[in-house]
């Protein structure tokens, strides 16, 4: 793939590992998938490596021009999840960068596929390592429907975040779940285990410890397996809405976030809840 300003991105060896397509049991138990470390191009179904010195000889016209700058805080952060949004056409430019003063925690939602997804919730002096997706118009169209923009996610102007290439000033974006986070235990959430953080203050919990104490707080801890679990909620939306009211008891919602509401209208949301 080759940039303006004649530069050349090469294919990252071990692509396969982060584009492998996923079961739909896995899609849940897998969340939030692999992510390369640093910045790559997902562009026609291929991952190619991009750093900082490539990108400071693309022009002002270049790669990322247009688009706007997305914080990614879970599945987003994957190619794997990347293209399953976007398709094998799509060319998406993805940069490193660091939230500060928030952690990456268990929402107090299931996901239309299952997963129990994620949000950012404040934490001083907590920095954790994530990457910022750079999606052109109808991407980011796209990313709304799927975030149940305005019923499971608004969209937010983040602060705090920190790119680790020289890039154009502009606002970050991101996605803040409406639901609030689930109480992990002492009236505290807990973050993601699979993402890496500095100073960490709250306890973390894998995918599969998550997903069990949803199942005891909304008081459906039966015998089934999680595998079970998971193909039921994915093809039975009212248990998932059931699922939803009740871990209500249970959701913090965060106090003086660090991001500001986006008024979004959009249709189309419907298959993403």
């Amino acid at each position: 793939m080759r940039l303006n300003g004649n530069v050349t991105l090469t294919e990252i060896a071990d692509a396969a590992a982060y584009l492998a397509p996923i079961s739909e049991i896995d899609r849940a138990r897998k969340y939030p998938y692999l992510a390369p470390e640093g910045g790559f191009v997902l562009a026609n179904g291929r991952l190619f490596h991009l750093d900082e010195a490539q990108l400071s000889n693309d022009h002002a016209d270049g790669i990322l021009a247009g688009r706007t700058p997305v914080l990614s805080v879970g599945s987003n952060r994957a190619p794997v999840q990347l293209l399953r949004k976007f398709g094998m056409a799509a060319t998406v430019p993805v940069t490193p960068a660091r939230l500060h003063d928030c952690d990456i925690v268990h929402a107090a939602i299931l996901g239309y596929y299952a997963a129990v997804p994620c949000t950012a919730f404040p934490s001083p002096g907590t920095v954790v390592t994530l990457n910022v997706a750079w999606l052109d118009a109808e991407q980011l169209v796209q990313m709304h429907r799927t975030e149940g923009i305005g019923v499971a996610y608004d969209f937010v102007q983040m602060q705090g975040v920190t790119h680790q290439f020289n890039l154009p000033v502009l606002p970050v974006f991101g996605y803040a779940a409406r639901a609030g986070v689930l109480d992990c235990g002492g009236g505290e959430p807990a973050g993601l285990a699979a993402i890496p953080a500095e100073g960490r203050r709250f306890q973390t919990l894998d995918q599969h410890q998550a997903a069990t104490r949803l199942r005891q707080l909304a008081k459906i801890d039966d015998n089934r397996t999680m595998a079970q679990f998971i193909a039921d909620m994915q093809a039975d939306k009212p248990a998932r809405d059931a699922v939803i009211e009740r871990l209500r008891p249970y959701a913090i919602q965060p106090q003086n976030p660090p991001w500001h509401l986006q008024t979004v209208t959009i249709d189309g949301i419907d298959a993403y809840l």
